[in-house]
């Protein structure tokens, strides 16, 4: 049965977020977080230390499965004691969970092979973001982990990132809106609104 806190945490949802299920709050580490507030200024404490770490590394990052995992791991191991590990139960989004490793290996054959065939980086990162939140590998955490994964990808590209407005797209935003319209459209093979998303948001820094 869900308790007060649980409720706390899962309050206020936009469309289209997973509720963290009872199995998954007992992971949370940081016993002081009671609401969905004080749990998105965790996450994003850590999140912010794994992109200082992998954003300004001049090491290549390399796209491979233990190298996905190990990502989400420092972006939420800090406050979960699931991150990094597969998903064991089936969320309202992502392939069924017997499927994630197949599905996450498929998408490194493809991205090697989108690469091959010189496509528009910007095309590939699309592509690669859709995928990666289509694939749903994780309890939760998946659109930020696949957002910091695609800017790892444009890192090595071009030197350049996409500056998401992370704090509009989780929470009940008109930029939410379109970004979750954009995932759907590329559910039926319509990449253009999602390129047209990440257009938007380019970064001209360098690191």
């Amino acid at each position: 049965m869900e308790s007060d806190a649980d409720k706390k945490i899962n309050r206020g949802l936009p469309s289209g977020a997973t509720p963290l299920t009872k199995e998954d709050l007992d992971g949370l580490l940081p016993k002081y977080i009671n609401t969905r507030s004080e749990l998105n200024d965790a996450e994003f404490k850590n999140i912010t230390e794994a992109q200082k770490k992998y954003l300004l590394s001049k090491k290549e990052f390399k796209f491979t499965y233990s190298n996905l995992f190990k990502v989400h791991k420092e972006m939420f191991g800090k406050v979960w004691k699931w991150a990094g590990k597969k998903r064991k139960t089936n969320k309202n989004i992502g392939v069924d969970k017997y499927h994630i490793e197949l599905e996450l290996k498929k998408l490194i054959d493809d991205f090697e092979y989108w690469n091959k065939q010189k496509i528009e980086v910007i095309e590939i990162s699309a592509r690669l973001h859709h995928r990666l939140v289509h694939i749903h590998p994780f309890n939760n955490g998946n659109g930020r982990w696949a957002r910091f994964i695609v800017n790892l990808f444009l890192k090595e590209q071009f030197n350049s990132y996409l500056d998401f407005p992370e704090d509009e797209i989780i929470l009940a935003t008109e930029i939410r809106n379109i970004y979750i319209r954009a995932l759907q459209e590329a559910d039926k093979s319509n990449y253009d609104p999602l390129i047209n998303f990440h257009r938007r948001f380019i970064s001209n820094q360098t690191f």
